[in-house]
């Protein structure tokens, strides 16, 4: 080699990486591991054991954009998982996904708008484009799209620190 060829093959620790240099880099391996969450550990860490037999569970990190509520059901009730174990310096287990075979029929079947329901850690907000109900066992509230409501149970308190107030354009009582 000559001393022309030695000096562009070295570069300075600022320089960027060559074209050749890129494509011949070393790369960590990621491979894709099944198995089923086991549950949180004391330090709130997701625990993950993969489907091979006589495996332990391990941590993982969460790679996916979940509700912590969510999160923990799932661990509770064993979901089944996709990990990407990543090789490298320092190998690392990232959770990529719950699995499931199947929605609910009550999901396929539902008409656009049906299941809207969006949290946002301090207000809950529920939309549909004909009726919302509420109910829990005698009691109910039934929102329409007209503008009616209809509060419906077998006993009703309204309760007030303030002014309690009653309007309407008639009032009809019993």
């Amino acid at each position: 080699m000559t001393r022309a060829s030695t000096s562009s093959r070295t570069r300075s620790r600022n320089a960027p990486f060559s074209v050749d240099e890129r494509l011949t880099a070393p790369t960590p391996s990621t491979t894709p591991v099944f198995g089923h969450l086991e549950g949180i550990d004391d330090e709130g860490r997701v625990l993950f054991r993969p489907e091979e037999t006589g495996a332990q569970p391990v941590s993982v990190i969460i790679g996916i954009a979940i509700d912590d509520g969510e999160l923990v059901r799932a661990a509770r009730n064993q979901t089944r998982a996709l990990v990407f174990e990543c090789g490298g310096a320092r190998p690392e287990r990232v959770l990529a996904g719950l699995l499931r075979e199947r929605v609910s029929a009550k999901a396929r079947d539902a008409a656009p708008g049906d299941l809207v329901v969006q949290v946002d850690g301090e207000t809950l907000n529920v939309s549909a484009q004909k009726e919302i109900l509420l109910s829990c066992g005698k009691s109910s509230l039934l929102l329409r799209h007209d503008g009616r409501v209809v509060l419906s149970g077998t006993y009703v308190v309204s309760k007030s620190r303030g002014p309690n107030k009653i309007k309407g354009a008639t009032i009809a009582l019993n």
